[in-house]
């Protein structure tokens, strides 16, 4: 297990150019020495639980572990405790974790200094994940790199000519990283893709470097031009869609996300690139970040939130709490955290026992984008506005549409102020 200290959330350092300050300090092997109060009483037989696919692991650890079993729901609201994988908002009349004498330590451990209505699980690294032997097969040696630094017109080039490659293999150039690779003639015999690219996983941190470059004041004027670069990024997903999920080579996901679905030991030839957006210089209201940081830096997203709800009876919250604070403050409750969902926890320590642990550890060292904070709503709602592009027209009216219903989900006060005028 190795221990990660951020230096700072934003890391603006890293991405200015000339700076090679690093963010993030990896220290070496330590004991989990904080100390959070346990529930005085033991857990109950039964908990009522909502979790998304992807966080359901890190409860279901607690229950084998407990000898508790989970009594699953489909309604947030309903559940004593809720596994959401943003932030509830209005969906869960939460438990104020900080003002809460159990979940006060546990708070305080998360860095949570205020009232709060959720515990954060952790981080995970976001990207566009593919197999790193095909990439290898496709690009040689040294595509991937060159992959991970392209500028936006390369890598949409690489895209459509790699759609179209997949359709009618032959010899094609493509250039990344300001130097020529070109794809084999023929398809290599255990490549059986159709399309580039999966729906996405999670779609909430593809808008991390849109608002990162909007800078500190989010408006209309500052975020409208990232978004767009945002729009580009996904038409050019749904233009070179793969038949399903098991045909495509790319998948725009969380390492979580990734782990829960496919396994682990299936995930272990994965490699990371970064979810690249068509930004502009003009489109930067910040002087924090630069264009080659935006486009080259994986996203380190949240990955998920926990809730009680305030309003289940003390038998019920008592069964919450014990969940909750296993997690926190227990040793398999950690390795549930690091090493099963593969996070960076909100305590800052990661799991470097497989591959993709250990690779997350080095880029957290290296450099990430820190990724936003929204709501469970609005998170739907951007996936929404992503979906009314399933079949792109292209059109300025449907560019503009895109921009400005994800305007007013990431900044609602100047998309009312726009509706007002």
């Amino acid at each position: 297990m190795k221990m990660i200290r951020f230096a700072a959330l934003a890391l603006p350092a890293l991405l200015l150019a000339g700076c090679a300050a690093n963010p993030l300090t990896m220290l070496g092997p330590t004991e989990n020495t904080a100390t959070v109060e346990t529930a005085a009483a033991p857990a109950a037989q039964t908990l009522n639980v909502y979790a998304t696919d992807a966080l359901l692991p890190a409860l279901q650890a607690y229950a084998d572990a407990q000898q508790v079993a989970l009594n699953r729901t489909d309604d947030p609201a309903a559940a004593d405790l809720a596994a959401l994988d943003h932030t509830p908002g209005d969906l869960v009349d939460g438990l104020d974790v900080a003002g809460d004498t159990l979940l006060a330590a546990a708070a305080a451990r998360a860095g949570i200094t205020g009232s709060a209505d959720a515990l954060p699980l952790g981080r995970s690294l976001y990207g566009y994940w593919v197999n790193g032997t095909v990439v290898t097969s496709l690009l040689g040696e040294n595509g991937l790199t060159a992959l991970q630094n392209a500028s936006w017109d390369e890598w949409s080039d690489f895209v459509e000519t790699l759609q179209a490659w997949l359709a009618e293999p032959e010899a094609a150039t493509v250039t990344l990283s300001g130097s020529d690779y070109t794809l084999p003639e023929t398809k290599p015999d255990t490549l059986h893709a159709t399309g580039v690219f999966s729906e996405p996983m999670d779609r909430v941190a593809g808008y991390t470097a849109a608002m990162l470059a909007a800078g500190s004041e989010v408006n209309e004027d500052t975020l409208t031009g990232p978004l767009n670069g945002v729009y580009s990024a996904v038409t050019l997903e749904w233009e070179n869609l793969a038949d399903s999920d098991e045909t495509a080579l790319f998948r725009r996901a969380t390492l979580t996300d990734l782990l829960s679905a496919y396994g682990a030991e299936a995930c272990q030839s994965l490699v990371l690139i970064p979810f690249k957006c068509n930004l502009e210089e003009s489109d930067l209201s910040t002087e924090e970040y630069n264009l080659t940081g935006l486009l080259n830096y994986p996203v380190l997203a949240d990955a998920g939130y926990l809730t009680l709800r305030a309003g289940a009876d003390e038998t019920a919250q008592k069964a919450a709490k014990s969940a909750a604070l296993w997690l926190y403050s227990s040793g398999e409750g950690e390795a549930a955290l690091t090493e099963t969902l593969g996070l960076i926890t909100p305590w800052n320590t990661a799991s470097d026992k497989t591959t993709l642990g250990a690779m997350q550890i080095e880029q957290a060292g290296t450099g990430i984008l820190p990724g936003i904070t929204v709501t469970q709503a609005q998170a739907d709602a951007l996936a929404a506005n992503e979906e009314t592009l399933r079949e792109p027209k292209g059109t300025t009216a449907e560019r503009t549409a895109f921009t400005e219903a994800a305007l007013e989900v990431l900044a609602p006060a100047a998309a009312e102020s726009k509706t007002q005028e």
